[in-house]
């Protein structure tokens, strides 16, 4: 990160200090807590080594100060910016609703209304006997749901449990009856795009090999798997990132039934490993990640831009990575640096998207190395 900021980003911040707030941020409630060039020049060279107390101890106090300074409206914000929130804080999330605070989760799926949350009850399922659940998608949209299941497999990461209840008109549903629905609906996915699938469908079932689905055929896995291994990650969003995601929760989900690694199942493997060497091979000095992902190296000194393409792929990395991996001097540097920058961004309205994957990054690579 240069030291000088660019043009772009010193308008934002100064219209941000002037009240402007944009519809699609996450608001600060403090004031900066240091200057932008002290958090941000606060790098780790290559062979530094970082004290695992440290980092441990940095790493919570950056998911803490952000959930207690960063503030979600359900009159000001809409449903994308708040389940993306969710990712990173789960059950912890606060909402503020009429001016009172409540929990976000609690508040959607017991029926609160807010721009972009559109759900709806579904036809009785033949595999359960009951409705399932159907959650509209705005495809590219940063208000409602803008991929098939991105929903369900934001929850399903949380994790939130298959028998947490979600009303609809007063009807009581489950996150299993929404799960459901999404196997059934597989052979009508219009969109072509499967990374929340595979999220949601190996979390919330993992030992589930085989499905009826609505064209009468048995699915299973496989054929997703080997559609999303197939496409080009540099044209998919945020630079692949939630497609290496869904790849990645694939491949874990093969080891776990000792499955062999033949056809998509072998494809999906060798994605996930190339693209784990490509981001380590263009991590940039400072420690963060390339701005052009997994294509080629690139870096930005637009905060905003850097928090999201290091936040991607950090939560990326911090799944596909094993224990071993995750305490290397690399990946300790870019959740260093990762918490600098969002040290820096601590009183700015920055964009929730890259923000709120950052944190579950941060959160997910917490909790894989430090509390066994």
């Amino acid at each position: 990160m240069h030291k000088s900021l660019s043009l772009r980003f010193r308008l934002h911040y100064l219209a941000i200090l002037l009240g402007t707030i944009t519809c699609c941020g996450c608001t600060p409630n403090v004031k900066l807590s240091e200057p932008l060039s002290d958090s941000l020049n606060r790098t780790v060279g290559a062979s530094e080594a970082i004290p695992s107390e440290s980092l441990q101890e940095r790493i919570a106090e950056t998911l803490q100060s952000n959930l207690d300074k960063r503030e979600l409206s359900a009159e000001r914000n809409a449903a994308w910016q708040v389940v993306h929130g969710a990712v990173a804080y789960g059950d912890q999330l606060p909402l503020v609703v009429d001016g009172k605070s409540v929990l976000a989760i609690d508040f959607l799926l017991s029926g609160g209304a807010m721009n972009g949350w559109e759900i709806s009850a579904g036809p009785v399922l033949p595999s359960t006997k009951r409705p399932g659940v159907l959650a509209r998608v705005e495809a590219g949209s940063y208000i409602g749901q803008g991929h098939t299941d991105q929903w369900l497999g934001y929850f399903s990461q949380i994790p939130l449990t298959l028998d947490r209840k979600v009303t609809i008109q007063d009807q009581p549903l489950t996150l299993e009856d929404w799960a459901r629905q999404a196997q059934w609906d597989v052979p009508k996915n219009p969109f072509k795009e499967y990374s929340w699938t595979l999220i949601a469908l190996t979390n919330f079932f993992p030992n589930e090999t085989d499905w009826q689905a609505s064209d009468g055929n048995t699915w299973t896995l496989e054929p997703l798997v080997r559609f999303e291994a197939q496409q080009d990650l540099s044209e998919s969003a945020c630079g692949g990132m939630h497609r290496l995601m869904g790849l990645a929760h694939a491949v874990r989900y093969r080891k776990r039934l000792k499955g062999i690694f033949d056809e998509g199942w072998g494809m999906a493997r060798k994605v996930v490993e190339t693209s784990v060497e490509s981001a380590r091979k263009f991590q940039n000095s400072d420690g963060s990640f390339s701005t052009n992902y997994t294509s080629r190296p690139g870096n930005s000194s637009d905060l905003s831009t850097g928090i999201s393409a290091t936040g991607h792929t950090f939560e990326f990395l911090s799944y596909a990575l094993d224990e071993t991996e995750l305490a290397k001097p690399w990946m300790e540097r870019a959740a260093f640096r990762l918490c600098a920058m969002l040290k820096a961004g601590e009183g700015i309205d920055l964009e929730c998207g890259g923000i709120y994957h950052a944190l579950a990054g941060l959160k997910l690579y917490h909790r894989r190395r430090f509390e066994k």
